[in-house]
């Protein structure tokens, strides 16, 4: 028969309840003065801050740049805890720039001089004039240090400063130390790698290895959820709708599974190793945290909707699983032992069936010195109609079984069951994609794109031999969604759309310059707001940038009408890059602006050029009569901009806060106090759209379909 065991001292752990802690940064602190103060239920806030950046202010913590990135030199800890299982660590995040790196910038004789031009909107003695009487210059003094010691060139007698190569920016979790020398290589963390073109990789610690969950982590609010278990933790994140990768807020998405870290005592933190891209201000918003003893998921298998360690004795078939139903034997026969499940037979197959489809499948597989096969099931409707992923000591295989008919989509001999060991196995699955991990390594060096069976609830096991010394052991499947528990709830991602059409612009009549035209809704008149570039009706229902490949548009060019709703809106605007393909010399740099006044306003815009492996949305702050071009912000998109595709660009802001969506994806957000902290809120007065200079000039975007909802 099924025995049900408890983890050693689980009875005991269960009966513990640690102190809750949350800190929620309400005290405001100058830079420097944050470490060794108290959160508001009296925890000392522990870490690191060598260069003395880490602040509060408007209700967060702030994390700034570091002139010498490296690990161990900023953060926040708390602690130290006993690792229980459920005990639970949770931090409402902003990072600064998810493709944070340590990298060259050009010349410095080059940086300083596009610093002193600008964007090229004011006449550089205008500018220099205007930052001399602004509190940009606060920053300046830093700034000049990182640039010198990034630069490629200082000058002809002085060599380059050697850098460090960084590329993992961010470590959030349980650590054994309360400042641990290297996040990649000790504790329950998820790790944010930069990727360049897709902006950030998130990866969680499994054993000794990094699992790469995603690339495309953009720039958004982020919740991270840790939550320890007596062998390893459990990992969860969350964001705004439809943010690549992860659940909405308020429910999360499982990641990972780690069934391998032990250390007994543990230190709750979030460090920082670096900064910024191309020599960019930047900074890291941290909204949050909790620590939390959660009971409803103290069992060793935490939110899992089917799970069973397989330990016992007797048949598997029919026996009650620790969560979920019963185990269903499709053919074979399995023996439980004290060691886990065995096959005893040839093509043994053993389903448990889940409320829902299961996003997170995880499995323990323990070998002898010779290695046999076995199998994990996911996506199972019935026993002709399943996925699987096969592997043994020689290679690992994906397949997919469809009315009875096998066919393999990937075969590997590069991974494989590590013999006389235990052997993680786990799936991630969003019903779209889905990717496969042994013992943290992605196998296949891929994700898989493919809904097949994307409804089929449905997980198990399997084994193409009877496997006498081969073990199943701690096999669990988590729902794709999940509500965050209560007691890690920290305040929700802004999240606030436009319901009523106020203004829409379909672009047409006859060709000619859009000035004077009257939008389709609302009879606003078209005002040309700044620079010499013209943005023309085509007599095509579009507006186009008066330019090409050869003669790009003159700088900075903007378009508005009236706003009437000063404190809001939702703004939109479908565009079409110029030209079909890179290498033709065309640049995409169009958006949107918003407009307090001449002094006054912030533009939206994307960036396509041959230069660079992908695109990107970029954010520019004219706030006060001055530009600080370095403290521009932006996220990198991939391929979500292309030449010749048209995508729709769209941002909330309510003269704060604003989020950008490329086609209804979220990928930007920030609070112009994230920028600056003393910023006030913009009067939205005008709106309208801008062919932007940004390292080059639009070479034609075509523009169509403008709404703007209240």
């Amino acid at each position: 028969m099924k025995t049900q065991q408890l983890p050693p001292k689980y009875t005991e752990q269960i009966k513990t309840t640690k102190k809750s802690l949350t800190d929620s940064f309400s005290d405001n602190r100058a830079a420097g003065k944050t470490i060794g103060t108290r959160s508001p239920n009296g925890e000392v806030r522990k870490g690191v801050d060598i260069e003395k950046q880490i602040a509060v202010d408007n209700g967060a913590l702030r994390l700034q740049p570091l002139l010498t990135p490296a690990w161990g030199r900023q953060g926040i800890a708390y602690g130290p805890y006993t690792r229980t299982n459920g005990l639970a660590f949770a931090v409402f995040l902003l990072n600064g720039h998810n493709t944070s790196q340590m990298e060259r910038i050009e010349s410095l004789k080059g940086r300083i001089h596009r610093w002193i031009v600008g964007p090229e909107v004011d006449k550089p003695a205008k500018r220099l004039w205007r930052w001399a009487s602004s509190k940009h210059k606060r920053w300046m003094l830093r700034r000049l240090l990182w640039w010198i010691r990034s630069t490629s060139k200082i000058s002809k007698h002085f060599k380059p400063i050697k850098l460090p190569s960084i590329d993992e920016n961010l470590a959030v979790g349980w650590f054994p130390q309360e400042v641990p020398t290297n996040p990649l290589v000790e504790g329950n963390s998820f790790i944010v790698h930069a990727t360049g073109s897709e902006n950030g990789e998130l990866w969680t610690t499994v054993g000794k290895h990094l699992l790469s969950a995603f690339k495309g982590l953009q720039n958004l609010q982020i919740y991270y959820i840790v939550v320890l278990r007596e062998k390893g933790a459990a990992y969860y994140a969350a964001s705004v709708p439809n943010a690549h990768g992860l659940a909405a807020y308020p429910n999360m998405r499982p990641i990972a599974i780690d069934p391998f870290h032990e250390d007994a005592t543990v230190y709750a933190g979030f460090y920082q190793s670096v900064l910024g891209q191309c020599g960019f201000r930047v900074d890291t918003r941290v909204y949050g945290t909790q620590i939390a003893q959660i009971p409803e998921i103290g069992a060793w298998y935490g939110t899992a909707q089917a799970a069973d360690d397989l330990i016992g004795d007797g048949l598997l078939a029919g026996a009650q699983a620790d969560k979920g139903g019963c185990w269903d034997v499709y053919q074979g026969t399995y023996q439980l032992t004290a060691n886990g499940a065995q096959a005893t037979e040839m093509h043994s197959l053993a389903v448990l069936e889940s409320s829902t489809p299961s996003g997170v499948i995880h499995l323990l597989i323990e070998t002898s010195a010779k290695v046999t096969d076995a199998r994990l099931l996911w996506r199972v409707q019935d026993h002709k109609h399943f996925w699987s992923i096969l592997a043994d000591g020689e290679q690992c295989k994906l397949q997919i079984q469809d009315n009875g008919k096998w066919e393999t989509l990937a075969v590997s001999d590069l991974w494989y069951l590590q013999p006389s060991a235990l052997n993680s196995l786990q799936i991630l699955d969003d019903g779209e994609t889905f990717s496969l991990y042994l013992n943290g390594k992605l196998l296949f060096n891929k994700r898989f794109t493919d809904s097949r069976l994307q409804n089929a609830t449905g997980v198990g096991i399997g084994a193409i031999k009877a496997n006498s010394n081969l073990y199943f052991r701690s096999f669990e499947a988590h729902p794709r969604s999940i509500p965050i528990p209560s007691s890690l709830k920290l305040g929700s991602p802004w999240m606030v759309e436009g319901k009523k059409i106020v203004i829409t612009e379909d672009f047409a009549g006859s060709s000619g310059e859009l000035m004077g035209k009257t939008t389709t809704i609302g009879g606003k008149s078209w005002h040309k707001q700044m620079g010499v570039g013209v943005i023309e009706l085509t007599g095509n229902s579009t507006a186009k940038v008066r330019a090409d490949a050869k003669n790009h548009n003159p700088g900075r060019t903007a378009y508005t009408v009236d706003w009437d709703h000063h404190n809001f809106v939702d703004l939109q605007v479908e565009i079409v890059p110029p030209g079909a393909r890179r290498g033709q010399g065309e640049k995409g740099r169009s958006g949107l602006i918003f407009w307090q006044d001449a002094n006054n306003y912030m533009i939206i815009n994307n960036w396509l050029d041959d230069c660079y492996g992908g695109a990107s949305i970029s954010s520019f702050f004219y706030l006060n009569g001055f530009e600080e071009l370095y403290d521009a912000v932006w996220t990198n998109v991939g391929g979500r901009v292309y030449w010749g595709i048209p995508h729709k660009l769209r941002t909330v802001f309510d003269g704060m806060n604003y989020t950008t969506f490329v086609n209804d994806e979220p990928v930007l957000y920030r609070a112009l106090t994230d920028v600056y902290p003393d910023a006030m809120p913009l009067s939205i007065n005008r709106i309208g759209i801008v062919a932007n200079w940004e390292w080059g000039n639009d070479t034609g975007s075509v523009l169509k379909n403008l709404v703007a909802k209240v």
